[in-house]
């Protein structure tokens, strides 16, 4: 259910009917064989310790969660068929998906479910912590039926648990975390038959998933960091699909008739953000003068050529918690030249740290924003990394000074985003403590519009604080071959199963 439509008290005491994964969208035509050009490889294979972006295109066709998101926002069920809370929003219970078999022939179990929430828990480095970090116990009632107990109300529990991928037990107690690392299993509608690293990974349908067959046969997904070069694979023929095309391409490709070209809704807001514990960045004159220092209406529609959208809120309309009076911060340089005079900068050096795989275009916003920054007086360094490594830094919130990302819920839902951000364990230098305690207080709200008016102010106080500037949500431009009909999710993520 979409929590915009509903009040949570529809989702207590009542077991919630999981639909069927049929009429999730229009139908994409499926070939026998796919392949993919994505812009960077994953980060490893075991999904307790991945929450990557990328990666998710391995883990939502490898690996079933209990629920899953559909392309309108709602909530439905996978390996669970229906759920139910306690009137507290505290005790969580749901009823498993009878016969379902892991990729290796064993029966997946509620004991599978506890392994791995246990699994996560248990692990302090993996990212994936954070979405499970309010489970005070999680306890298999038996075989069919799991029951979580959290540490505080969460009226949101049933879309955030859809961000674990159940492993299976059986399988770990016999390979161990190295096994499970290079030859994993999962209860997906595909198996993982090959990775090498930074060149592919292949996955093979999985004839007997619980939903039936997928259409595609054998998926082979290639880390094509270069944006031109994934152009020139689909030109070429080398690559059937690639989701995310440069906007300074797509021109190009849509005047070839070897291709076909489409251009949607993402899912993600893009922004730059501050160490703000270390010099200058800790002087909130300094921020403010990098602020409107951005002419972001140039960069969104000269550089990006449309293909961006200027932002006030660090998520993108189709979001639960989107506010549109938050409008993007005006340009002006005359501004930040005297909030800079008015700090007594002293000439440091900002570096700005960026993935230049992973955001459309990174290099040349990056070089506009240096160029911004610069003319109002400030010295600039840039930074790029290959997004596998640049994602370690930002997680252990490691980065020099400045840096450049793209983040968005793959939940469609903004406490996703300001509980990874903005809240106390999350990967924030510093932590405003009236945001934390309203994205808590969301949390255990049932009411729409008071979660909404709670959300509102957290990403207001954000704003306020300039840790965080949103700069523009991110459209998504994708090609293919003239064979192939492809309907992209908001996320750009490829759930083969799509194709019928």
């Amino acid at each position: 259910m979409s929590y915009i439509s509903t009040t949570l008290g529809a989702l207590r005491n009542v077991a919630v009917a999981a639909l069927l994964l049929g009429g999730a969208g229009a139908a994409m035509a499926a070939p026998e064989k796919l392949t993919v050009a994505l812009p960077g490889d994953l980060p490893g294979l075991d999904p307790s310790k991945d929450t990557s972006p990328l990666g998710f295109n391995y883990r939502l066709n490898v690996y079933d969660a209990l629920t899953e998101l559909q392309r309108d926002g709602q909530m439905r069920g996978r390996l669970a068929e229906s759920w139910e809370s306690s009137e507290d929003l505290k005790t969580w219970t749901f009823k498993l998906r009878p016969g379902v078999k892991f990729h290796d022939g064993s029966e997946f179990t509620a004991d599978d479910v506890v392994f791995t929430i246990e699994r996560v828990l248990a692990d302090e480095k993996t990212p994936l912590r954070t979405y499970v970090r309010l489970v005070e116990k999680v306890e298999a009632v038996d075989d069919l039926t799991v029951r979580f107990t959290l540490i505080q109300p969460y009226s949101l529990f049933f879309r955030q648990i859809s961000y674990v991928n159940i492993m299976s037990r059986d399988y770990h107690d016999k390979v161990g975390d190295d096994g499970y690392a290079t030859k994993p299993v999962g209860t997906g509608p595909y198996k993982l038959v090959e990775w090498v690293k930074d060149d592919r990974f292949v996955l093979e349908a999985n004839p007997d998933y619980w939903r039936g067959a997928p259409a595609i046969k054998t998926a082979t997904f290639r880390p094509i960091p270069a944006e031109a070069s994934r152009a020139t694979a689909l030109l070429s023929g080398e690559v059937d699909l690639v989701p995310s095309l440069p906007p300074s391409l797509l021109a190009q490709l849509e005047r070839s008739d070897k291709v076909k070209t489409g251009v949607a809704q993402g899912f993600r807001t893009i922004f730059l953000a501050f160490n703000s514990t270390v010099a200058p960045l800790n002087d909130p004159k300094i921020r403010e003068a990098i602020d409107v220092s951005i002419n972001r209406n140039a960069i969104a529609e000269q550089l990006l050529r449309g293909l961006g959208k200027p932002t006030g809120i660090l998520v993108p309309p189709m979001n639960i918690g989107y506010d549109p009076t938050l409008t993007p911060t005006a340009f002006d340089p005359e501004k930040a030249k005297q909030l800079v005079a008015e700090a007594g900068y002293k000439g440091e050096t900002i570096s700005i740290q960026y993935p230049s795989n992973n955001i459309a275009m990174a290099n040349e916003v990056v070089q506009a924003i240096a160029g911004y920054m610069t003319e109002v007086g400030l010295k600039v360094e840039l930074k790029p990394m290959e997004f596998t490594a640049f994602f370690p830094v930002w997680l252990q919130a490691k980065v020099d000074s400045a840096y450049f990302f793209a983040f968005g819920s793959s939940q469609y839902h903004a406490e996703t985003v300001l509980t990874t951000m903005f809240t106390k364990g999350s990967h924030a230098y510093e932590v405003d403590e009236e945001i934390d305690r309203l994205v808590n207080a969301a949390k255990a709200e049932a009411d729409p519009a008071k979660q909404q008016e709670m959300l509102s102010d957290a990403f207001k106080r954000s704003n306020a604080n300039r840790w965080h500037l949103p700069l523009y949500d991110e459209m998504q431009a994708y090609g293919m071959q003239p064979s192939i009909e492809y309907n992209p999710w908001p996320d750009g993520f490829i759930r083969l199963y799509d194709f019928q």
